[in-house]
């Protein structure tokens, strides 16, 4: 259930994105830097694990499902990361039935993002999401896969500075999960702070 609203969600912020919300100098300002991300967990729903991540976040030009949508931007994302996988219990009777442990964690995907700056002022957070594929040394969470997908949304703040770098902070969902396609179908579902820094080339 959680997986089919996740992307319901998500199918449905991209189709709603109206065109006032673009920023017109997006396309230029995407294609001469790049960001570097940094995910601490907040909050661990379902008491499944701890994910940290660092992705590296560059440009990508736009296409004909950015335009679409009506993206502000678009990104190629890249990923490592780090799970602490807790061990899983059945709710009810609270019996033992898969092991956690230590995880190492891959990603790729593609952002998108809709900058609010033009109808609401600076201050206003971007909407981010980002679909993709993850992966994992040891199943994350325990009753799940390796290879799960991933669906991150969220909202993040961008504070410019004078030398043409930024920093950013958002809190994001993330969602990890096969989406049914395999018998193992647990996903993982939490909050957690995302901290950026712009680079230019």
């Amino acid at each position: 259930m959680p997986t089919k609203l996740f992307l319901f969600l998500g199918v449905l912020s991209l189709l709603v994105a109206p065109p006032v919300w673009c920023q017109r100098d997006s396309e230029a300002r995407s294609s001469s830097s790049y960001w570097l991300y940094a995910d601490v967990p907040v909050w661990d729903i379902a008491d499944e694990g701890l994910p940290f991540r660092a992705t590296i976040a560059l440009p990508s030009e736009r296409d004909p499902l950015s335009r679409l949508l009506r993206v502000s931007e678009n990104r190629w994302t890249v990923s490592l990361g780090y799970a602490k996988v807790y061990n899983s219990y059945d709710g009810a009777t609270g019996i033992f039935k898969n092991p956690g442990g230590h995880a190492a964690m891959a990603s790729a995907g593609r952002q998108f993002r809709w900058g609010f700056n033009d109808v609401m002022g600076a201050a206003t957070p971007d909407l981010v999401i980002e679909f993709g594929l993850h992966a994992a040394t040891r199943r994350f969470p325990a009753d799940g896969t390796h290879a799960n997908f991933k669906l991150i949304t969220g909202l993040e703040w961008s504070f410019p500075t004078k030398n043409q770098q930024a920093w950013s902070a958002a809190l994001i969902w993330p969602h990890f999960s096969n989406a049914g396609l395999l018998s193992r179908n647990a996903g993982y579902d939490g909050l957690a702070l995302r901290l950026g820094r712009r680079f230019s080339f």
